[in-house]
């Protein structure tokens, strides 16, 4: 028996491999053609617009993985039922719970590579990959985002505390020095927003310095010139989901303790802990086809299938935990309920097929 769940979790696990490098390749083209309208510029060359391509694979990986874990299912254990394999195993006495068992088993071995892949590789790689790119493309201006953001642009160091979703800033300093790095002016803004040319800065404190005295100056709103351009703001405004549980976790405390809205965070990352338990409702959900239609259908039809189930998770899943946000209920109902809902219909097929 032991032989007979290697050799059906293999199968699984082989054609769910099969499915993520053909859509990773997919995305590799389709990401690596997206940067040609940025390659040549400043210091962005083909080779780092490659790398940069190939570090944001991990995140798209990790982003379609119930999708290519329920085609791979899908697709593996049809092989088997179309060759007659699983009939065979039946005849020879092997219950639907035996099966299944040793399908979860891969399943659960699918679960620990997307929690690594999700939580361990793709954060940090996605970060560096846009430094880099940023870096590479703004070659006048140089950054440290260790805390917050630090930028230099010519003879003015800037210090933007935090930056919302929508590019937004919040407290910037500006330290402006002359030539001979003695400082000259201290800006201070609450906060500032891009208009597509330029940046406002809005309840502005301007202090400025000189040998015979400090003067203190208070501005309404201010057009500032700078190399500093959304993108850069980007490297420190990632999306929720591109963070990891842990850093999801400190940046929700540090928004409730400043009376902040955490509702977007916290969908984010009851998302990501139930992210495992969705992988193995999808390879659930892929088994009772082996016994119903899915043996009289082609391979074709078995990928649609897949596809349009996927594609439905999807868009309820995104729709789900927006209507949480929207009207204020738990997120944990947001990121749970479209999983509750696949594991709920792969128990009804089998009660079909019982």
């Amino acid at each position: 028996m032991k032989l007979l769940e290697q050799y059906i979790g293999r199968t699984v696990a082989s054609s769910v491999i099969t499915v993520i490098l053909v859509i990773s390749s997919l995305f590799l083209l389709i990401g690596f053609a997206g940067e040609f309208d940025a390659i040549g510029h400043a210091n962005y060359t083909i080779w780092k617009a490659a790398v940069y391509t190939l570090l944001l694979l991990p995140d798209r990986i990790y982003e379609f993985f119930p999708l290519a874990t329920l085609l791979g299912s899908i697709l593996g254990l049809g092989a088997l039922a179309n060759s007659s394999e699983l009939v065979v195993v039946r005849a020879a006495g092997v219950s639907i719970f035996r099966i299944v068992v040793a399908i979860m088993k891969t399943a659960l071995i699918l679960m620990f590579i997307a929690f690594i892949l999700g939580e361990v590789i793709a954060p940090p790689a996605l970060k560096y990959a846009t430094q880099q790119r940023v870096k590479a493309l703004s070659q006048d201006i140089s950054l440290n985002t260790q805390y917050g953001l630090w930028a230099r642009d010519n003879n003015t160091y800037i210090h933007v505390q935090r930056a919302s979703n929508d590019g937004t800033l919040f407290n910037i300093h500006l330290y402006r020095f002359d030539n001979n790095q003695q400082l000259q002016q201290i800006l201070y803004a609450k906060t500032a927003h891009y208009d597509g040319k330029q940046w406002l800065l809005n309840n502005i404190d301007q202090t400025d310095i000189s040998i015979k005295q400090i003067k203190v100056t208070h501005l309404k709103f201010m057009n500032w010139q700078t190399l500093l351009d959304p993108e850069l703001v980007s490297v420190v405004t990632f999306e929720p989901s591109k963070l990891s549980i842990w850093k999801l976790g400190s940046y929700i405390t540090y928004l409730k303790d400043n009376g902040l809205e955490t509702a977007q965070y916290e969908l984010a990352l009851w998302s990501k802990i139930i992210m495992p338990l969705t992988i193995a409702a999808m390879v659930l959900l892929a088994v009772p086809y082996v016994f119903g239609s899915l043996r009289r259908t082609s391979v074709g039809q078995q990928i649609l299938i897949g596809f349009l189930a996927g594609l439905s998770f999807f868009i309820a899943n995104r729709l789900l935990g927006q209507m949480s946000i929207v009207y204020n209920f738990h997120p944990i109902l947001g990121a749970s309920v479209p999983t509750l809902l696949v594991f709920i219909g792969a128990f009804y097929m089998f009660r079909r097929q019982a």
